[in-house]
C-alpha cells in the first residue's frame, strides 16, 4: 500500500518551496515527499486524507503535514465538471526540515519547533485567531528574498506551533514502507472509494480494483490503515453528511440518503459515533 513518491521543485538558488496555486482541482494522488508541507486553502472544498485520516477541507483552513508523511487531497467532485468555472486556490509552502543544519534543530530555541515537526506526522488542521496572519505571510513569502524569507518561514512556524485549535487528522504516525510493489494500489483504492461512496460497495468490488482476493485485501487494508475498509468507508460517508448538514436545506432522512446510507438508524448511530453527537445537533451547533 505504498503511495507515490512526489518529486517538490526547489529552484537552486532557494531553500524551499513557496507557491501560490491556482488550478481546477488540487493534486489527488496518495503521495508523500521528505519536505514538511503547510497549506493555506483560499477557495476550494473537498476530502483530505492522511496517514490513516479523514478530514473535510474548505475555505480558510490552515494544514500542516509532515515529513514524508502519505496523503491525498480530493476536490468535490463538482470542481472536476466539463465547464466548470470552479478554481482551487492555496498557499502552499514545502521545506525539508533538515535544511537548515542538524546544530540549528539541537539548540534550545528550536525545541517547539522539534515538537511541531513531530506532532505534524498525524497531519494537523490549525485554527485560532492567528490564523489569518498566518494565511496573509504565506501570500507573501514568493515575494520575500533573502535571509527575511527564512525569518518569515520561522514567524509562520512559531504560530502555528503556539496555535491553541489544533486538531489531528490522523489516528497514528504513519511510516512510509520502501517497498516498491504495488506503487498504485492504495490510490486506485481510494480513488475509486471517493467516486463511489454514496452507493452500496462489496467487498468484491474494491478487491477486484486492488486486483487480489477479497480476504487478502481486508487483511491488506487493515495491516496499513489499522481500520477496516467498512471503517475508512463509513468516515467519508459522515464527513460527505457533515458537508450536506452545514450547506444544504436537507432533512435528515435526505443526508443520510445522500450520503451512502440506506437505513436511517444506521446513519444516526455512525454519525454519533464518529462525530460524539447526533446529526440535528451537529446541524445546530454549525448554523449558530
Amino acid at each position: 500500500m505504498k503511495p507515490l513518491f512526489r518529486k517538490v521543485q526547489i529552484m537552486p538558488e532557494q531553500s524551499f518551496s513557496t507557491n501560490k496555486d491556482i488550478v481546477p482541482y488540487f493534486y489527488n494522488h496518495w503521495h508523500y515527499h521528505p519536505e514538511i508541507e503547510i497549506v493555506y486553502i483560499y477557495e476550494g472544498t473537498g476530502t483530505l486524507l492522511v496517514g490513516n485520516g479523514v478530514k473535510n477541507y474548505r475555505e480558510n483552513d490552515l494544514i500542516i503535514i509532515g515529513a514524508n508523511v502519505p496523503h491525498f487531497f480530493r476536490s468535490d467532485p463538482k470542481y472536476f465538471e466539463a465547464n466548470t468555472s470552479l478554481l482551487s486556490k492555496s498557499s502552499v509552502i514545502h521545506f525539508n526540515p533538515a535544511f537548515w543544519g542538524d546544530g540549528f534543530m539541537q539548540i534550545p530555541e528550536t525545541i517547539q519547533l522539534n515538537e511541531l515537526f513531530q506532532r505534524a506526522r498525524r497531519g494537523l488542521m490549525i485554527g485560532g485567531n492567528r490564523k489569518e496572519e498566518i494565511a496573509e505571510l504565506m501570500s507573501q513569502m514568493p515575494n520575500v528574498l533573502g535571509i527575511d524569507k527564512i525569518i518569515q518561514l520561522l514567524k509562520i512556524l512559531s504560530f502555528i506551533a503556539q496555535a491553541e485549535e489544533v486538531t489531528e487528522i490522523s489516528k497514528s504516525e504513519f511510516d512510509v514502507s520502501l517497498d516498491e510493489h504495488n506503487t498504485r494500489r492504495i490510490d486506485q483504492i481510494y480513488s475509486f472509494s471517493l467516486n463511489n461512496f454514496t452507493r452500496e460497495i462489496t467487498l468484491e468490488e474494491v478487491a477486484e480494483v486492488a486486483n487480489i482476493s477479497v480476504n487478502s485485501f481486508c487483511r491488506y487494508f487493515k495491516t496499513h490503515t489499522r481500520k477496516t475498509y467498512f471503517q475508512f468507508l463509513q468516515e467519508l460517508r459522515i464527513g460527505h453528511a457533515c458537508k450536506l448538514l452545514a450547506g444544504e436545506k436537507l432533512s435528515i432522512s435526505q443526508v443520510a440518503f445522500e450520503s451512502g446510507f440506506n437505513n436511517l438508524s444506521h446513519f444516526n448511530r455512525s454519525f454519533k459515533t464518529i462525530m460524539q453527537m447526533k446529526p440535528q445537533a451537529y446541524q445546530k451547533l454549525y448554523k449558530r
